[in-house]
């Protein structure tokens, strides 16, 4: 759905002053590369931040994102839908309207919320200076390095431990810390992924490799395709915090930017973002996107070393693919 700011955004593109053109230090405005599509995010119910790995469980502070089971209790894997259904909350997200400026217009805030900012999305805290010691409680991107996780049952028994496998976003800066996920095709070094992902980069090489790509379409300019990867360490942390419901595309603020004395270029910074985004369209589904389950007795969740030497986690990728149709 495009939303408002879509058509907001559209008139600002075609009313922005040509004029600035003749001057040195206001001609970057008119670069059209600060109109395009800037950004992906991921978003839930709002009620999903209050429960799954939000949860505070004992010990809290020890880093490790923790779950309990609701599901079948021999299964390996978590299933956000079996906790909703126990725990009896509707697990859906908001509607979408034309009128959101966020993903989740209700409060996303997580059980620890103490400095924690209510964006209505997925927050990337590992790479937060004053929120990374909290991640685990916060979700929903794992660190570049991998994070510790325990899955229990309703009687607190273990069920698995390991660690995921380090994110594919933080490792190559692509996310900053609010959940943005920049479009700038970063090369990334994954060769300790290839086994992994063998299948998924001889079909799609270059969304693998890397970041979220624009491309043309046939009958360009009246079509533009978006194409980006959602990596298992991803898949696997989100899906431990409840899953992904929405997923945001946004552009630039141009004139919120202008107005806080910031000016073009505006590059990206993971670490210190001073970007600011306006939401254009966003997609809502009735169903996970990170759904996965046990099959034929091998956990969803664990896959064999390549050399054999033991088990971790390890989803596969989901290539996900957006086009935008302007008619």
């Amino acid at each position: 759905m495009f939303v408002d700011k879509a058509g907001e955004h559209l008139a600002d593109i075609m009313t922005v002053n040509r004029s600035l053109s003749a001057i040195p230090s206001a001609s970057s405005i008119l670069d059209t590369s600060n109109y395009t599509f800037q950004a992906i995010s991921y978003g839930k119910d709002a009620a999903g931040f209050k429960y799954h790995a939000h949860t505070i469980l004992t010990p809290s502070g020890d880093g490790i994102i923790k779950v309990i089971s609701y599901g079948n209790k021999s299964a390996s894997n978590y299933s956000p839908s079996a906790t909703a259904a126990y725990l009896n909350y509707n697990q859906y997200p908001s509607s979408p309207k034309p009128t959101d400026t966020r993903l989740e217009p209700n409060s996303t805030a997580p059980n620890y919320s103490s400095g924690v900012p209510d964006l209505g999305q997925y927050l990337n805290p590992t790479i937060h200076p004053q929120l990374s010691s909290m991640a685990h409680l916060i979700g929903g991107i794992p660190s570049a390095g991998g994070s510790k996780y325990q899955i229990f049952d309703t009687s607190n028994n273990l069920i698995l431990s390991g660690v995921l496998l380090g994110s594919i976003y933080n490792l190559s800066g692509l996310m900053d810390s609010s959940g943005f996920l920049n479009f700038v095709q970063a090369p990334l070094d994954i060769q300790q992924f290839l086994y992994t992902y063998s299948e998924d980069l001889n079909t799609y090489p270059d969304s693998i490799c890397l970041g979220v790509i624009r491309s043309a379409e046939s009958n360009f300019p009246s079509e533009v395709s978006l194409k980006w990867g959602l990596f298992g360490g991803e898949c696997g942390a989100l899906s431990l915090f409840g899953g992904v419901y929405h997923i945001g595309l946004w552009c630039l603020d141009i004139k919120q930017m202008l107005k806080e004395g910031n000016s073009p270029p505006y590059s990206f910074n993971p670490l210190n973002n001073k970007r600011r985004y306006k939401l254009f369209a966003k997609k809502t589904f009735n169903k996970d996107l990170t759904f996965n389950e046990d099959e034929f007795g091998l956990s969803s969740f664990k896959v064999l070393f390549q050399d054999g030497s033991g088990w971790d986690f390890a989803l596969p990728v989901i290539v996900l693919k957006w086009n935008i149709k302007f008619v």
